[in-house]
């Protein structure tokens, strides 16, 4: 999982294909349910990091450690 150090919260990485009918509708239900579980959520991200925040902190993303 990775972690914005800055906001301090767990940011889900999500795909979702730009030709579905229904693109936006899965995207708001995704971000419904990761705000709802104190989360950021990063919507079709390059292959390969490194990654930002999507909160506008732009702050680099690390990978959170295991409990």
């Amino acid at each position: 999982m990775l972690y914005c150090p800055k906001c301090k919260k767990e940011v889900v990485i999500f795909g979702v294909s730009s030709g579905a009918s229904d693109a936006d509708e899965i995207a708001k239900s995704a971000r419904d349910a990761a705000e709802k579980d104190g989360k950021l959520i990063l919507f079709n991200p390059p292959p390969f990091g490194p990654y930002t925040c999507p909160n506008f902190c732009m702050t680099k993303l690390v990978e959170k450690k295991g409990k």
